[in-house]
């Protein structure tokens, strides 16, 4: 896909590349099985260069961008495994600004970290229908029920879907909040995952911007298509370094990549990225950010994570037994997208929710 950027993307892009050359798989490799897992110094930098506010109005003091914005930025951050959750930042941010919540200018400068808490499933679930329960006591909210896989480390609260009378609506519930307690869990990538459990919990409700159809449903898409964009930047850099490789392997007196056989693996690495590259930027250029369609999200998350998974185990064969040792950079990519990839349910279960919602009998 051909990607025709104005002066301000490409120059919004060149800044996001610059920055994340200072991360990278030596910097993602220290942060490993620490708490946080990031700098948060590096996310305030990122606050102070506006990224975190990307989608929030500029009424509301973001940028007022869009999601090509938001997708060349993360697609960098992916490449460069940045640690900095921007990604979830900056959709809760976006969520936090239909009716300027206290946080909000915390989150967009940095300052704190808050993030979405919207799964209550392994294999991901319908947002709509939250278990996760909502009731007014003395006039007050307060929220009981379950999230999982949740990045808690550094956060100081949490956006949490829950089902009420009117139906699903979403919440703030700071992390020191009474009846809020959370056990983490570690992953294959490093960095832990939480369970957040929540008894009569206070909460604040979030109100829904004015184009988006319900709270819950729009940080829900904006946040598959975040991880997907992330998948992107991850796969296209681990394609990048197998290349690489393949130019200065040597066997038999030959690059390796001269082989027809492992050209043709390569050549198969290139589709699968360059296929999700255009589905992502396609859906950036005819999504409102805080109305986007759930088919193209689900779409988008599907084809990201498998494709991501394929890319990067495909470049671990290619680097042979190199690859499989923790030493090398490449497999950290692998456990990056096997990370990003499980959130909000993987593959199966993305296609398994677009033939739900299309009507469609599903042979998964």
């Amino acid at each position: 896909m051909e990607l025709r950027l104005t002066p301000e993307q490409s120059l919004l892009r060149d800044s996001a590349a610059r920055f994340i050359a200072a991360a990278g798989p030596k910097v993602a490799r220290g942060f490993r099985r620490q708490n946080p897992p990031f700098a948060p110094a590096r996310l305030r930098a990122a606050g102070d260069l506006g990224w975190l506010g990307i989608l929030v109005p500029a009424a509301q003091g973001g940028l007022g961008l869009g999601l090509t914005e938001l997708a060349l930025l993360l697609e960098q951050a992916g490449q460069g495994l940045v640690c900095e959750p921007v990604g979830s930042a900056a959709i809760s941010a976006a969520a936090l600004s239909a009716a300027p919540h206290p946080m909000l200018k915390a989150v967009m400068s940095g300052a704190a970290l808050v993030v979405p808490a919207l799964q209550e499933g392994p294999h991901g679930d319908d947002p709509l229908v939250p278990r996760t329960r909502a009731q007014m006591e003395r006039g007050a909210l307060r929220l009981s029920g379950n999230k999982m896989f949740v990045c808690a480390d550094g956060a100081e609260g949490f956006l949490v879907s829950a089902g009420s009378a009117q139906g699903s609506i979403l919440c703030y519930v700071a992390r020191d909040a009474p009846g809020c307690t959370l056990s983490a869990t570690a992953t294959v990538e490093g960095r832990a995952l939480a369970m957040l459990a929540l008894a009569d919990a206070p909460a604040d409700l979030i109100s829904p911007h004015p184009s988006s159809r319900n709270a819950v449903d729009a940080l829900h898409n904006l946040a598959l298509f975040a991880y997907s964009c992330e998948l992107l930047g991850v796969m296209e850099k681990a394609q990048d370094i197998t290349l690489d490789y393949l130019r200065l392997r040597k066997q038999f007196g030959k690059p390796i990549g001269s082989f027809q056989a492992l050209q043709h693996q390569a050549v198969n690495m290139y589709i699968r990225a360059q296929a999700v590259r255009s589905l992502v930027f396609a859906i950036a250029a005819n999504n409102d950010p805080y109305c986007m369609d759930p088919v193209m999200a689900i779409a988008a998350k599907a084809k990201a994570s498998e494709e991501a998974l394929a890319v990067t185990q495909a470049a671990i064969q290619l680097h042979g037994a190199i690859g499989f040792t923790d030493e090398h950079d490449i497999g950290l990519y692998l456990k990056r997208a096997m990370l990003l990839s499980a959130l909000l349910g993987n593959a199966a279960a993305q296609r398994r929710r677009y033939a739900e919602i299309a009507g469609l009998r599903a042979y998964i």
